[in-house]
């Protein structure tokens, strides 16, 4: 099952396929725990998935995404693109401790697909609607604010014949991006997840009310996240003209502070976007550069207010994808001479090689908690596929395969970590012996995690340890404009 996700098309313009990441908070007498798996299954289909750019488990570890049931979609020759061509039916679920609730589609609806839950328990995403929308032909989608009793409400649109969120805070801010009732010829190839015929802006809503964000100048706009004092960010158009090397008009990310939409530039190019950003108003994402042939990760705020170019492990191309509140960043850096490229960890102003499963080509980084805990993906054949081949933790500056420490039977390869939280509790995807996707969730066997049947609680052995990847023996900043401070004063809250 394919990511419902405007995140990934979209950032395919400035992007390519990268390895893990990790942020090093080596310790001289490190602790390494052993995880239970939980499969969180399907409701009869093929497939699960959790998405990269979402936030699929909380705080307390409740966990939520969409499955494939058993039966085919009879609409799927209209189907919206946010539910990516999947042939059947997908429903979506909240899971607790492995005990999984389906939440409810729209009236009139059947697919749903969740993106993102608070630490209260409130999930959002989207459902279409059984209705086509009659500029495109296509079926029409809905953001959607689960309840904790899994009842689906409707968000609304701006006018237009469709929405979607993506995200919502501890406040019960929710973003998205909906449309409005203008006619856009660029839309359809901005892809915010929607097909339309009509323009996309970013909305923030609360307490019924959705507001639009609006754009940087240009037709649409979309977001990537929220914080949790109600600052979001993401991309926009910033005029109507189509550019000879990406054919899109040029787009930049911005960075909504509360009251207005920021423009955050560009690092010389003409598309860029902000992916995340934390609670003080650091904002990552990745940008062009002059010529639009390299796409280079950036930080903002800086000393000057501007956006900050990441440094590279000396290759062409580097990419990040999450930042946690103490400023560190995890993504992946191209190595030099050729496309391989490692996943990173950026702090304060120093890259980190995090490196890869023994054995494999390439990996980058996709999470990173409060702890510096980064979780990712890692190859072994190829690196530009999407058909990765190990998870992995990076913790103490050590790389694990996340197989390595799966404590209980299981007949999963676990092949990428999406998101770990603050207890190290980690959601990823697996594959079945056949090849068939799932959504699983890692559970540490510590002290936090106490009589877990399956749980091994000794230490990883040491046999495990000699085969993961070294603890990086130093943190020499690589920088192509001298040393770079991700410690920057606050300034603006600005993401995306």
């Amino acid at each position: 099952m394919k990511s419902p996700n405007l995140k990934y098309r979209s950032a395919v313009v400035i992007t390519v396929a990268f390895a893990v990441t990790v942020l090093s908070h080596a310790q001289d007498q490190a602790t390494h725990h052993h995880y239970k798996l939980l499969n969180l299954g399907t409701f009869g289909g093929p497939s699960s998935s959790l998405y990269g750019f979402t936030r699929p488990i909380n705080r307390q570890g409740a966990a939520t995404g969409c499955a494939d049931t058993a039966n085919l979609d009879p609409n799927l020759s209209t189907q919206n693109p946010y539910f990516a061509g999947d042939p059947h039916i997908q429903h979506s679920y909240f899971s607790i401790n492995g005990v999984r609730t389906r939440l409810q589609e729209l009236p009139g609806g059947s697919n749903t697909c969740t993106q993102w839950i608070n630490d209260s328990g409130l999930i959002v995403g989207a459902s279409d609607t059984g209705e086509l929308d009659p500029l495109t032909g296509l079926q029409q989608v809905r953001a959607v604010l689960w309840d904790r009793s899994g009842t689906a409400h409707g968000l609304g649109t701006l006018g237009g014949n469709g929405s979607v969120a993506w995200a919502i805070n501890n406040a019960g801010q929710v973003t998205g991006n909906a449309l409005n009732d203008i006619p856009d010829d660029f839309n359809g190839n901005m892809d915010y997840g929607m097909v339309a015929a009509t323009q996309t802006h970013a909305f923030l809503w609360h307490h019924g009310v959705m507001k639009d964000l609006g754009t940087l100048g240009g037709p649409d706009s979309g977001p990537y996240a929220i914080n949790d004092r109600g600052q979001v960010v993401g991309l926009s158009t910033v005029d109507s003209v189509a550019n000879p090397t990406t054919g899109l008009p040029t787009t930049h990310p911005f960075f909504w502070d509360g009251t207005r939409m920021i423009d955050l530039g560009s690092l010389g190019g003409t598309f860029g976007l902000a992916v995340d950003l934390n609670n003080r108003g650091q904002v990552i994402g990745n940008s062009l550069l002059s010529g639009d042939d390299l796409s280079h990760a950036f930080l903002w705020p800086g000393d000057d207010a501007r956006m900050i170019e990441l440094p590279t492990l000396g290759g062409a191309l580097t990419e990040a994808k999450a930042i946690n509140d103490a400023g560190e960043v995890t993504g992946a850096s191209f190595l030099p001479g050729g496309n391989d490229f490692d996943a990173v960890l950026w702090r304060k102003g120093e890259i980190i090689d995090l490196g890869v499963v023994p054995g494999d080509l390439c990996s980058e980084g996709m999470a990173i908690n409060s702890k510096g805990q980064v979780v990712g993906y890692s190859n072994h054949d190829e690196c530009h596929t999407a058909n990765h081949a190990h998870g992995f933790l990076w913790e103490h500056g050590t790389l694990f395969d996340l197989n390595q420490l799966i404590s209980n039977k299981t007949t999963l390869t676990v092949y990428e970590g999406v998101r770990i939280n603050d207890l190290g509790e980690i959601a990823g995807n697996a594959r079945t012996p056949n090849g068939d996707r799932r959504a699983v969730v890692l559970i540490p066997c510590d002290e936090r995690h106490p009589g877990l049947k399956g749980c091994d609680y000794s230490a990883v052995e040491d046999s495990v340890q000699s085969n993961s990847s070294p603890v990086p023996q130093a943190l020499h900043a690589v920088t192509r404009r001298g040393t770079v401070n991700l410690q920057v004063p606050r300034g603006r809250a600005h993401q995306r």
